[in-house]
């Protein structure tokens, strides 16, 4: 399996350095064995954060896929999945590193805004994710991005409990890109902040139970209740 592992990570790379334009299918392959050979190294005892942790290896090869084909999607994802891979290995310093080459209209960074945000989580200090967030937000003339970045800035200002900037960032977020997924992502986050925070009363519920009896949670009030939420696609 180490073998196959290292065919891979030589193809990836020949495929980064050959002038080819890269696919998706060519980064999803690369991020593949990319996990594999993580595992094997946690398997054996490897260390969060080490200057040989695999995922540096596999970082600079999807790194160089933004090379031979710019601003595009691949190029995108493979900037994403690159500083996931080294928000994982908790290499905090090449994270921070590879963020500060991005500019600020790089399509890349409306997926690494998640992957800022969960390096936050991570180290329990979302101060870099904000800082950094704010100023991207302040500084791209992409629409899309900013309203990515706002809705991830949000999430941040909502996990600190400071739901005043929340609320303004996803606001900003709607303005930015009205009528897209960020935007509606941002309005539900909104209505979760409004109406279904810690503390706040439940919203109105009622409808048919699974045999057809009517409910209405205004008539429990009072009694105990637990309502459980699930759903199908």
């Amino acid at each position: 399996m180490r073998t196959l592992i290292l065919v891979l990570a030589a193809s990836a790379v020949a495929v980064a350095h050959a002038g080819q334009t890269p696919t998706v299918a060519d980064v999803r392959q690369t991020v593949d064995a990319a996990r594999k050979d993580v595992d094997a190294y946690r398997a054996a005892g490897g260390a969060a954060g080490a200057p040989d942790h695999p995922a540096i290896k596999w970082e600079s090869a999807l790194w160089a896929y933004r090379a031979r084909d710019p601003g595009s999607e691949t190029a995108a994802m493979a900037s994403g999945e690159a500083v996931r891979l080294l928000v994982r290995a908790e290499l905090w310093d090449r994270v921070h590193a590879r963020v500060a080459s991005l500019d600020m209209d790089d399509p890349a960074w409306e997926r690494i805004a998640g992957q800022i945000y969960e390096e936050g989580i991570a180290r329990k200090d979302l101060r870099y994710t904000i800082d950094t967030l704010t100023r991207t937000a302040a500084s791209t003339t992409r629409p899309s991005i900013k309203s990515a970045v706002l809705v991830t800035l949000g999430r941040a200002y909502r996990r600190q409990g400071d739901k005043a900037a929340a609320t303004r960032s996803l606001e900003a977020a709607t303005s930015a890109a009205p009528g897209t997924p960020r935007a509606e992502e941002a309005e539900g986050l909104l209505y979760e902040i409004k109406y279904l925070s810690i503390g706040l009363p439940a919203p109105p519920i009622a409808g048919p139970t699974r045999n057809g009896r009517p409910i209405d949670a205004a008539a429990l009030r009072g009694k105990p209740v637990v309502l459980v939420f699930w759903g199908t696609t």
